[in-house]
């Protein structure tokens, strides 16, 4: 599987878009689309989710994690910390058996709470860990 500076790479081509007119549409420097594409830098959620939307595709497409190409149609997401509530409630799970069980630390779980930006990285330790698509995990697909 591809990863996720390949696969944005290969989606900044097919869309026949420079990294000039991607970073604008995501609101972050040329600079940081290079270091994506480089595999210097990590990934924001709401980053990613601009992204995702942008080139139609899920999450899990977008970072490499599957290879299904079809289009993609989200719907809004809500926090991400309150749906990430939501999922532990369904699995029968709570916040401190998911730091116990997974590299998932409390210092994360604390800065969600407070409405930081998680990193794609440990979403996908989260979803891994929970056994579900990172769409569903951000609230993205139902």
């Amino acid at each position: 599987m591809a990863t996720f500076s390949e696969r944005i790479s290969e989606l900044i081509l097919e869309k026949e878009i420079t990294s000039n007119n991607l970073a604008a549409i995501v609101g972050v420097t040329k600079r940081t689309i290079d270091r994506w594409k480089q595999g210097a830098i990590q990934l924001f959620l709401s980053d990613a989710i601009i992204l995702a939307d942008f080139f139609e595709c899920s999450l899990d497409y977008l970072v490499g994690r599957n290879d299904d190409v079809r289009k993609f149609e989200s719907v809004p997401c809500p926090s991400f910390y309150t749906r990430f509530r939501l999922v532990l409630e369904k699995r029968g799970l709570s916040t401190y058996r998911l730091r116990i069980d997974s590299q998932i630390k409390s210092s994360h779980l604390h800065k969600w709470k407070n409405g930081s930006d998680p990193l794609i990285s440990t979403l996908i330790t989260a979803a891994e860990y929970l056994d579900v698509t990172l769409d569903y995990l951000v609230g993205r697909e139902r």
